[in-house]
């Protein structure tokens, strides 16, 4: 059995992960900056495989040497090969278990750890969680290839090849603190429509990053008729919420945000235009990782119940 693979030598699990690490940086450069000894070290590693497959798993592009397409395909599947192995160790060990789970910073923040608790209390030492904080562009690519195990994605962003449970929609709200508006009870007593919070007679604080919801936030800004100019930029949601909540700032949030805010402190504006923003909101994942991960499937499942709206 496995005669042809036996046959020569140059194969080795130390090499594999070589081409994994390389696969992941990008480049032998950025896989070791800065370091020549590694960078030789991976080269040869790299060359060895080559000879041992009988194909070209490296390539030279510019002044870069990153894997070529076959490259690619053999660090999947020795990903693959060597988290399952790693898995065993640990079982046989009997440590826990290591699964990832990514999503943008606010959906961790807000909607994913809140409801892991009772995963990790029925999992017991057997599982242990990792968030992860990513684009969807990188979650959709790295659960293709396997680096992270679950993913909380928009709808329209899943690919061909990976599984996915619908877990709600993700609205928006317009929120303006009180003391913007000389204190809670004259707030209480005031209309706000989402024009005043994006149109400038508001100070307001804008979460640039996300280029799919800036965009149509601007197109909903222009339809109302109002040039959105943010007097403060942030770089995510949890940003932006700790803007308002220092009173100085209006914004527009997740919905889910509102619960991180003490009632009376703030006062929602009347925005049926940010029913545009509302997402669909799927957890994804490699069918793969279900073959090949113990627990996967069953993980799986209850993150399905546990992270629906």
């Amino acid at each position: 059995m496995f005669e042809k693979l036996f046959a020569e030598r140059g194969l080795s699990l130390d090499r594999l992960r070589a081409l994994v690490e390389v696969h992941d940086a990008g480049s032998i450069a950025q896989a070791a900056p800065g370091d020549l000894t590694r960078q030789s070290q991976y080269s040869r590693q790299l060359r060895e495989i080559s000879e041992f497959f009988g194909c070209e798993v490296a390539r030279r592009q510019g002044k870069l040497l990153k894997l070529s397409a076959q490259g690619v395909r053999l660090a999947e599947l020795a990903r693959e090969q060597l988290r399952a192995l790693e898995d065993f160790r640990a079982e046989c060990h009997e440590e826990s278990i290591d699964y990832t789970i990514a999503a943008g910073d606010s959906l961790i923040h807000w909607f994913v750890i809140p409801r892991l608790g009772a995963l990790v209390s029925e999992f017991g030492d057997g599982a242990r969680f990792a968030t992860v904080n990513l684009r969807t562009n990188e979650i959709v690519q790295q659960l293709s290839d396997g680096r992270v195990d679950f993913g909380v994605i928009r709808k329209d962003a899943l690919v061909a090849g990976l599984k996915s449970a619908a877990l709600g929609a993700l609205a928006y709200a317009g929120v303006v603190p009180s003391a913007l508006l000389g204190g809670a009870a004259r707030a209480a007593r005031q209309k706000i429509r989402l024009a005043d919070v994006l149109g400038g007679a508001l100070p307001l604080a804008a979460q640039m990053t996300d280029g799919q919801f800036m965009q149509r936030l601007r197109g909903i800004a222009a339809k109302l008729r109002v040039e959105m100019t943010p007097a403060l930029v942030c770089q995510s949601f949890p940003q932006t919420l700790a803007a308002v909540r220092s009173g100085g700032f209006a914004a527009v949030l997740p919905a889910i945000a509102l619960r991180d805010m003490e009632q009376g402190s703030f006062v929602e504006a009347d925005a049926p235009e940010l029913a545009k923003l509302k997402r669909d909101l799927v957890l994804a994942w490699n069918p793969r990782t279900e073959q090949v991960r113990p627990n996967a499937r069953k993980i799986a499942d209850r993150l399905k119940m546990a992270l629906r709206f």
